[in-house]
């Protein structure tokens, strides 16, 4: 990422972080942003660096302004956890691609398929046995307490992205 963008993103989760600080202060509105703080900059100029950084022909299409869904009013902390814990998850989906074979846009899922395909089974079964490893590795991480190759937010992580595509694929070949 351009420097312009992570200023500009440094900026706009400083202001939204002083906004939440305020609303639960019971500030009113007015007394958000403070207009002699030079520390303090306004709505719209943090706007317009944003919008700065995305116009930097450097800029990442893909990447978007990290807790952007901040500035959604009613957006309770826990579900803006929920939200960029599904950013990561994006996020983890689009690396393991590539480490499988799909760097420019290829099948993300070949590995699901090929080892189904090879078992006989269709590819959304394909993906519980794999979301049944990680059942299994849990079961294993609650009667023990520990786990020696991967950690609980990565079983976690995979769990809930291999329920995903275990959805995907079954789709898939319903309407197939």
């Amino acid at each position: 990422m351009t420097q312009a963008f992570e200023e500009a993103n440094a900026a706009l989760r400083q202001a939204v972080g002083s906004r939440i600080a305020a609303v639960a202060a019971g500030k009113p509105a007015e007394k958000w942003y403070d207009p002699q703080d030079e520390n303090s900059p306004t709505i719209m100029e943090i706007i317009d660096r944003n919008v700065q950084a995305l116009d930097d022909p450097r800029f990442d299409d893909d990447v978007r302004l990290v807790g952007d869904s901040l500035l959604g009013e009613s957006v309770h902390p826990t579900s803006q956890a929920f939200f960029d814990l599904c950013d990561q998850l994006k996020e983890m989906h689009r690396r393991k691609s590539r480490d499988y074979g799909c760097p420019t846009g290829g099948d993300p899922l070949a590995n699901i398929r090929n080892g189904a395909k090879f078992v006989g089974i269709a590819a959304w079964r394909g993906a519980m046995v794999r979301l049944s490893d990680k059942v299994t590795r849990l079961a294993a991480y609650n009667a023990t307490g520990r786990l020696e190759n991967e950690s609980l937010e990565d079983n976690l992580f995979d769990l809930a992205s291999y329920s995903l595509l275990a959805l995907l694929l079954h789709r898939e070949e319903r309407h197939a």
